[in-house]
């Protein structure tokens, strides 16, 4: 059947309007149609179809000085592609290749703050990331750098410092205990003296004479004490003969003794030296009763006053010991520390052997006389720069597809719907092995949390491309009111629009047009609307449907626009991409600009030396898609504001689309949108959400799900969160990948 409608139908209709610039031998843009021999080798052939379907959907191609299809003709090449090729694609046998998808920007601001409850703008200082398929998830775009292991190592550290509070030792004047003497230490027996200490934590600076000890020989282990509770500690600093130890003690209630001895198990070679001992054997007399090791110094500074109530909250989540432990500097109290912090960094449950390299680090710095605090912080700091942290790593021994376990679908999810890692409850579900039945309820508790206000902002600046008005400038002399303040008010109201059809999960034909919208007072009176006052913004009913829909609020018109006028090209640009999914092949090289001569603007509207712009027929197969759509919003000036004139040129903002459909103004435009082109938008969204949940480009064999998607959503009156909930919920969501 698949052959019959290809032979019969299809192919000719390729024969009469494309072959001639798409034969193998000539293909014009790659695409080459000539070389299949049935409906089975065409429909193989998805990448190719889909540049073919965005083509005839955009009435780009035929080019407009060649024969053009009827419309009967393009719906049986659309319905085609779309039926036989696309949508009857077989269960992925090799699902895309799995790419390891570093963290950006902002993901990682939003997981530091999630993780440790800190909330620094830490990535500024981070080389910008690159964007891919639209979005700044990407992980094929996602690149790292040297500057980026430096980058993350700074950030580590400062968030670490502002989480976690360190003892402050400067305030406490030293004290020595030893006095003047020095004590020999023996190989059997301990150096022991009374102190006065009081009950708390200390910094203890102890240093230890080696006379007549060979040079290569390594300091000795000691055990240091101040009472019940001592350390095994290695030397952190050797000065010609003296040997300085540093270390943190503890002393309890009635502890009044200091101890020091060799740590067990050294000999006398391992601590003098064999050739020493060989020599005093010999009876040298350069060996005397001196030889051998001294205790010279013992300096303290405390007790370090600890007031747990005034650690900050993130100080006591991530040290939980130090809130009721006996010792809090204990090695297991590190190790809960570590392995809880770990297991959320990583989030997943942690191997043993990483768990005992990061206790490994805490251990080093430990020995080195570093606080158990700070401690802490070097072995946390080495889990924020692994990359078990700045990736979202699906770790596999098999290269097969297979599907998600539930904390790496916790992952997913979280990451997808906040730009951050799963809360608790994600962990739990996932610990339980209940997130996958459970899924719609995370979704729409992530959806109803604050955190979703990352989605909306991402995937708005991204989708609408919101983000570059932040850059969009304007002649002052022109846009004298346009400052920061309306600028912002402009990116908000497209944002909370947004984010109410999300939240009351509306039908996404509102995007389109919609009787509301939101504004503080500086954008009510940008708009002429009156009664508003104050800078909240708050939702008003729309009497005037010259505004409604995202395509006339002032955020879109102002970044489709150029500093000094309009620009019905970028507008009718916009649409077809973001609203449409069709967007136009760039321009041809030696095209001409449009001439800026103050004196034709004066002679001629936009609009009429835009059609003598668009003579070359190169240009006009876009521009007839293009420059309707662009014309129709000409009632908004540069920063979205209504007008009927322009200077002193009346504005005429009707148009034809390619088809023949006809329209007045832009509130007619947006009805002839959301009668005559839903299909084509909801597919763009679902495309464009799809690829933002995926962090992936999509490929034709994600076509099926992406239709399905689409006619749940048709079902569901367009609700949106149809659309989330399908993406969640389908194989390409769940599934790894096969590993490249």
């Amino acid at each position: 059947m698949k052959d019959d409608q290809f032979l019969q139908q299809v192919l000719p209709l390729l024969e009469n309007y494309c072959i001639d610039c798409h034969a193998e031998v000539y293909a014009e843009g790659g695409v080459v149609l000539d070389h299949f021999e049935n409906g089975a080798s065409a429909v193989e052939d998805g990448e190719t179809w889909l540049r073919v379907l965005d083509a005839l959907e955009g009435r780009i191609m035929p080019p407009i000085d060649l024969p053009q299809p009827s419309l009967e003709e393009l719906e049986t090449m659309v319905d085609w592609i779309e039926r036989d090729v696309l949508a009857a694609r077989p269960d992925r046998a090799s699902p895309p290749p799995v790419v390891l998808r570093r963290l950006n920007r902002q993901e990682y601001d939003n997981t530091i703050r999630d993780l440790l409850g800190v909330d620094l703008p830490l990535s500024e200082a981070f080389p910008p990331d690159e964007i891919g398929f639209g979005f700044d998830n990407v992980g094929s775009a996602l690149n790292i750098s040297p500057i980026h292991i430096e980058k993350y190592l700074d950030a580590a550290e400062r968030a670490l410092d502002e989480a976690i509070t360190l003892p402050d030792v400067e305030g406490y004047p030293p004290v020595e205990l030893i006095g003047l003497r020095t004590y020999p230490l023996p190989m059997d027996s301990p150096v022991e003296f009374e102190h006065a200490l009081k009950p708390g934590r200390y910094l203890v600076d102890f240093s230890l004479v080696r006379v007549r000890v060979a040079d290569e020989v390594p300091p000795p282990l000691l055990d240091i004490r101040l009472g019940t509770l001592g350390r095994r500690v290695e030397a952190v600093q050797v000065q010609d003969e003296t040997v300085v130890y540093r270390l943190w003690l503890t002393v309890a209630d009635g502890d009044s003794k200091a101890r020091i001895a060799l740590a067990p198990g050294q000999t006398e070679s391992e601590v003098l030296g064999p050739d020493v001992i060989a020599a005093i054997a010999g009876g040298d007399q350069r060996y005397g009763d001196a030889r051998g090791l001294h205790v010279d110094s013992m300096v303290v500074r405390g007790p370090i006053s600890v007031e747990p109530e005034t650690f900050p909250p993130s100080h006591r989540d991530l040290l939980p010991c130090a809130l009721g432990c006996e010792d809090p500097s204990s090695l297991d109290c590190a190790r809960r520390a570590i392995a809880r912090f770990a297991e959320r960094a990583f989030r997943r449950p942690v191997r043993p052997d990483e768990e005992e390299r990061l206790l490994e680090m805490y251990r080093l710095a430990y020995d080195r006389g570093e606080s158990h605090e700070r401690a802490i912080q070097v072995a946390m700091t080495t889990a924020l720069v692994s990359p078990q942290f700045l990736y979202l790593v699906e770790p596999d021994e098999s290269r097969e597809d297979r599907e998600l376990d539930s904390f790496e679908l916790a992952s997913r999810l979280s990451y997808f719907l906040w730009s951050s890692m799963p809360d608790e409850s994600l962990f739990q579900a996932a610990r339980e092995g209940t997130l996958r039945d459970d899924l719609p309820r995370h979704v729409d508790r992530m959806l109803d949390d604050p955190r979703s206000e990352a989605f909306v902002a991402n995937f708005v600046g991204q989708w609408l491309q919101l983000r570059t008005l932040a850059g969009a400038s304007r002649d002052e002399t022109l846009f004298p009111g346009f400052d920061d303040d309306l600028r912002e008010a402009m990116r908000e109201e497209t944002q909370r629009f947004f984010a109410s059809i999300l939240r009351e999960n509306r039908s996404i034909l509102e995007f389109l047009d919609s009787d509301y919208t939101f504004v503080n007072e500086d954008l009510a009176a940008h708009y002429g609307l009156e009664g508003i006052t104050g800078d909240e913004f708050r939702r008003v009913t729309l009497s005037d449907r010259n505004r409604g829909g995202l395509l006339t609020q002032a955020s879109v018109l102002t970044l489709t626009s150029n500093p000094n006028r309009t620009s019905p090209v970028k507008r009718g640009q916009w649409i077809l991409q973001q609203i449409l999914g069709t967007p136009p092949p760039p321009p041809p090289p030696g095209v001409p600009e449009l001439d800026e001569d103050p004196q034709a603007a004066e002679d001629a509207s936009l609009r009429e030396r835009l059609e003598l712009h668009r003579t070359n027929p190169e240009c006009a197969s876009c521009h007839r898609q293009m420059d309707p759509l662009g014309f129709a919003l000409e009632n908004y000036d540069a920063i979205g504001r209504w007008r009927v004139a322009d200077g002193d040129l009346p504005i005429d903002p009707s148009g034809e689309l390619p088809g023949g459909i006809r329209f007045a103004d832009a509130g007619e435009l947006k009805q002839v949108l959301a009668s005559t082109a839903t299909k084509k938008f909801a597919r763009t969204l679902v495309e464009n959400l799809m690829t933002y949940g995926l962090g992936r480009g999509l490929t034709p064999d994600d076509y099926p799900e992406i239709e399905a998607i689409r006619e749940r959503l048709v079902a569901d009156d367009y609700r949106i969160r149809t659309i989330i909930s399908g993406i969640v919920e389908s194989r390409a969501f769940q599934h790894r990948g096969v590993a490249e």
